[in-house]
């Protein structure tokens, strides 16, 4: 290839690409890693870990959203181990990539969808902002920031028509994060059939083939190894019959304060996306002469995805984390409002706004990185490694707190360890004897020396655990118990290194 065919093939590369990438990664970078392992972070880090140790997802720790919510933390801990590096860290730095490249793939759709760069820049940059999804970029690890990535790439795929990539994709985002698959799918089928004239069945069957091809490998995989059964309960049987959630309208008040909480004032732009997304919509799909438009099919599968996600948020939404499914549909919105100022103004005017935008956009998410920054994980380190100093060979278990096996490094003898949301209802009808029995099971046969619980969770096990363990310090998010066995010198030791790691932390 000729010097003079290099400058023509990088010349008609979209660089605008790799750079919302590059800034994403810095904003997240920016943000820190540093930041404290919650439960619901804590068991996918622990899944990772079981994964790079060789345990395939569910048999290390029973949970509830896909198995590509523990294969992809595993990597992450795999390739940390491969270079000598830190478990969380080495999770943390893939989910910062996976979700610079969530605000590459979204400059992409807008740039597509609306077939100008200036509702690629404004997406992009609409997404970057959103603090929720920048606080679990660098401080995760967490199954709805890789759940992002795919459900924009499945969309992209239904812009270009790309009909069995959809439906991989949306198949992907389901086995990740479940909630995904009804409004993904829903989106996909509408496009194909609002935008197609003819060849509709043949669209159906390329997002059927699709969505077919890894869950076909999956339900493969688990029958190889001779636990289909844990899979089917995993996976689907427990969200179906045990799970409890409420709805957004449950309590609304409480909902919105848990929003506002998660985003702060990006709030704002998330309303502003989906509100513009709906109304983008409902005016496309009022054109009948652009209606088999592949933009608009884009639009419209766009639009079905954020009506199905609504619904689904209706019936079942625990915290801010649940509003990702709505993210990158919000900054589909919102580009497609620069998309209208680029119709509507002349060019100049409409680049002006929009670049003024992307920067607003940017300042706003380094402010907030800037500002929200901690190393609350090294006060979570430092209690674990006080425990350790003084009962390294301490058999553990976790109780709500699986954060501190992974920085223990210790397997849980049970792969239970949630129960909270319905799982004690699933533990009395599986476990023998139930919770009782599983109560009985921790101080007589299993008999770890310690004990980590999370606060105010595990209050049902107290009462069964009295005569057997006692509190013997507390951590930054969890309680540690000691096998009173244990010799009261070793139970004095441990208080007192547990509260100077306290005091050297706080100090």
């Amino acid at each position: 290839m000729t010097p003079s065919d290099w400058r023509a093939r990088l010349t008609g590369v979209d660089w605008w690409a790799p750079l919302c990438a590059a800034v994403a990664v810095v904003v997240y970078a920016t943000h820190g890693l540093g930041g404290p392992l919650t439960r619901d972070l804590g068991v996918y880090a622990y899944a990772g870990q079981q994964v790079a140790d060789g345990v395939a997802p569910y048999l290390g720790i029973l949970n509830r959203c896909g198995p590509l919510a523990h294969l992809i933390p595993g990597a992450g801990v795999a390739a940390a181990r491969l270079v000598g590096g830190d478990d969380v860290v080495g999770v943390r730095v893939l989910f910062l990539l996976l979700a610079a490249a969530s605000v590459a793939a979204t400059y992409l759709l807008g740039r597509d969808l609306f077939r100008t760069r200036l509702a690629g820049l404004a997406a992009a940059a609409a997404l970057l902002c959103f603090e929720g999804f920048i606080r679990l970029a660098a401080g995760g690890p967490r199954e709805k920031s890789a759940m992002v990535l795919f459900l924009v790439v499945a969309l992209l795929a239904v812009v270009h028509r790309r009909w069995t990539a959809a439906g991989f994709f949306v198949a992907l985002g389901a086995l990740t994060w479940q909630p995904v698959f009804p409004a993904a799918l829903a989106g996909a089928v509408a496009a194909a059939l609002v935008g197609l004239s003819s060849g509709r069945l043949r669209a159906l069957a390329g997002i059927a083939v699709g969505g077919l091809v890894p869950a076909a490998l999956t339900v493969g995989a688990y029958a190889a190894m001779g636990e289909l059964q844990v899979f089917l309960d995993d996976f689907l049987l427990i969200n179906a019959r045990y799970t409890t959630q409420r709805g957004f309208l449950a309590n609304p008040g409480a909902s919105w304060r848990r929003l506002v909480e998660g985003y702060g004032a990006s709030l704002t732009v998330l309303v502003v996306g989906v509100v513009a997304l709906l109304v983008l919509t409902a005016v496309a799909l009022g054109r009948r002469a652009s209606r088999r438009d592949p933009g608009t099919a884009g639009l419209v599968a766009a639009g079905v995805a954020l009506v199905v996600a609504t619904l689904w948020t209706l019936r079942a939404y625990n915290n801010w984390p649940d509003a990702f499914l709505f993210l990158p549909l919000a900054a589909l919105g919102i580009g497609g409002l620069a998309a209208e100022l680029r119709r509507r103004l002349p060019v100049r005017a409409a680049v002006v706004v929009t670049v003024a935008w992307a920067l607003v956009a940017t300042s706003l998410a380094i402010g907030y990185s800037l500002t929200t920054r901690n190393d609350h994980l090294s006060r979570q380190r430092a209690s674990v490694a006080a425990a350790l100093a003084v009962v390294p060979d301490a058999r553990m278990l976790s109780i709500e707190a699986p954060e501190a096996l992974v920085l223990a490094g210790r397997r849980n003898p049970s792969r239970i360890q949630l129960f909270g949301a319905g799982l004690l209802r699933y533990l009395d009808d599986t476990w023998p004897g139930g919770a009782a029995g599983y109560g009985r099971w921790v101080t007589d046969e299993s008999r770890p020396q310690l004990i980590a619980m999370g606060r105010q969770r595990g209050l049902w096990l107290r009462p069964q655990l009295r005569n057997s363990y006692a509190p013997v310090g507390r951590g930054p998010t969890w309680v540690w118990y000691l096998r009173s066995d244990v010799p009261e010198d070793t139970r004095r030791e441990l208080h007192r290194a547990l509260r100077a790691a306290h005091r050297g932390v706080e100090g």
